[in-house]
């Protein structure tokens, strides 16, 4: 599995490199188990192949993020995600998210921070690949969001946030990210009610802009609002399948729904992963 990142020294939970780095791992039982990779290398792999970046969210250090990026590659190739007519190259994205709870304030930092060695990364891979997806969790929505926040600069077919740690405003025309959405054909945000750690935490970690609920919990904040600023978002409520912060990776359903997004189907703006 390729990875790229803007921690420092590959994997640093606190501060970025000056540019980003890319290793191939090869085993997913051996973090040992790389093999470092020029720019020119890891964008041969991508030549002419539908791309998926993954963004993880805050508090990992790095061993946390390949085991769930590993994970999250398994049940890719199970549900066919992987493979023909799908992603020819799944490419993980390390961002510094800090290793504590307390770390969510730096952690915000940092996310925005991130953001435009997600946006060389996208470009880069604009220049080679026949299509790019971004699929998030949590704070990494922020990463991803940020990255996308110039048009003019990036463009991706989908972008899939599972769990969004953002406020649940954010996307509206008048908020930090509404730009965002220019920059993705489509934008699907995944919730869950049953979310405690959005539902208990999110709204102290993020007080310094107001208390809000969290896009990942509730879903956006007006739907009316949404169904008319943002044509090109979608909401899926996962209650019924979803019952904690990690819990997507788990659940067959959404890897299916993903699946759909993937193949372009169209979908309801406002749905419910059956």
């Amino acid at each position: 599995m390729i990875v790229a990142s803007c921690r420092a020294n590959f994997t640093a939970t606190n501060s970025l490199a000056k540019a980003n780095a890319y290793r191939n791992f090869t085993n997913p039982a051996l973090s040992t188990a790389f093999s470092d990779l020029t720019k020119d290398e890891f964008l041969a792999q991508a030549a002419s192949k539908h791309v998926c970046i993954l963004v993880h969210g805050y508090n990992n250090p790095m061993e946390n993020v390949m085991n769930a990026y590993w994970g999250l590659v398994q049940s890719m190739r199970d549900t066919q995600l992987i493979g023909p007519n799908c992603y020819g190259l799944v490419v993980g994205f390390a961002w510094p998210g800090f290793q504590s709870a307390p770390g969510f304030f730096p952690a915000l930092k940092n996310a925005k921070k991130s953001g435009p060695f997600l946006s060389d990364l996208i470009n880069d891979l604009g220049t080679v690949a026949q299509s790019i997806d971004i699929q998030t969790h949590s704070l990494g929505a922020r990463v991803a969001l940020t990255a996308l926040s110039n048009p003019k600069k990036v463009l991706i077919e989908n972008l899939i946030t599972s769990a969004p740690a953002v406020d649940n405003d954010i996307l509206e025309t008048d908020r930090d990210f509404f730009a965002s959405l220019n920059s993705c054909k489509r934008c699907f945000i995944y919730h869950s009610k049953h979310d405690s750690a959005l539902k208990f935490g999110f709204k102290f970690g993020d007080i310094f802009d107001g208390i809000h609920d969290a896009l990942g919990l509730t879903g956006p904040a007006n739907k009316e609002k949404t169904l008319k600023d943002n044509p090109n978002l979608y909401v899926v409520d996962c209650s019924g399948r979803v019952k904690d912060h990690g819990g997507y990776r788990n659940v067959p359903q959404y890897y299916e729904h993903w699946k759909k997004v993937r193949s372009g189907e169209i979908a309801d703006r406002y749905g419910v992963l059956a």
